[in-house]
Order: C-alpha cells, then sequence, then structure tokens
C-alpha cells in the first residue's frame, strides 16, 4: 500500500455492538420514515394497520414505536431488540451517530453509555474512522 492510500475503514474499528439494550430504554424513541414502516411491516408479517394498532405512536404526522415500562415496546430483557431485521435505520446507526463529529461531548456522552463504542481509540482517531465511514456510506448502518 503506498504512503497516498490509506486502509479500508470497518465499522468494528470503532464500534462492536453488546447488545446490551441500552440504546433501547429511555421514554423517547425514534420517528419512522417510510422505509422504515415498510421494513418493519415487513420483518414482523402482520398487516400495516396490525403494525400501526400494536407497536406505532401516531401523532399527526410522525410515526414513532411504542414506549412500554421505560423501554422501546420491542425490547426484550431475554431476546434483545425483537425486530432487528426490521429495526429503523436510525436504531441501525446508533451510537455512530453524527453528532459524535460535532463536540468531543457528544462523543464522550454517547461512549460513556454504550459498551460497544471503542475504548482504545482518542477522539480525533475514532472521529477520522467515522468521518471515513460516513462518506463511504449513505446511511451509515450495521
Amino acid at each position: 500500500m503506498s504512503e497516498t492510500e490509506s486502509p479500508q475503514a470497518r465499522i468494528s474499528d470503532i464500534f462492536q455492538c453488546r447488545r446490551c439494550g441500552h440504546c433501547c430504554h429511555g421514554e423517547t424513541t425514534v420517528s419512522l420514515d417510510r422505509e422504515d414502516q415498510e421494513r418493519m411491516v415487513a420483518a414482523l408479517g402482520m398487516s400495516r394497520q396490525e403494525v400501526s394498532d400494536r407497536y406505532w405512536r401516531i401523532t399527526g404526522n410522525t410515526v414513532q414505536m411504542k414506549i412500554v415500562d421505560g423501554h422501546c415496546i420491542f425490547y426484550s430483557e431475554n431476546e434483545g431488540c425483537t425486530v432487528h431485521e426490521g429495526r429503523p435505520w436510525r436504531c441501525a446507526q446508533w451510537p455512530l451517530h453524527p453528532s459524535i463529529l460535532l463536540d468531543e461531548a457528544n462523543f464522550t456522552a454517547i461512549r460513556t453509555s454504550c459498551p460497544g463504542i471503542s475504548r482504545e481509540l482518542e477522539y480525533d482517531t475514532f472521529c477520522a474512522i467515522l468521518q471515513r465511514l460516513q462518506e463511504e456510506h449513505r446511511r451509515l448502518t450495521f
């Protein structure tokens, strides 16, 4: 490899999901775009109306997953994400959120709450890898 070439960036260089479910907990959840909704309906093998009635909270034009007992309705203590194949792209992106690149405090807060983020990399190195990954992928997900 020449000096001008850099090795391919891999998500595993900065993050390896531990499937701990920490990111599934809280009193808020992500909004679902049309593609998220379609993917979720297909993954669940149910009608759109059935999925909507059972799993979604709809406010005006905003569709979100319901919260149950302080966590996403799809989170199970034993199984983790029960709709993993049909999860929203924002869930698939987390914790590699673009806000990490804007402020080291964001990075520190996210890394503190997520055991899957590399503890070995300094902020600048982490950001350089994440930036390369974002440039290579339209929607960075894992």
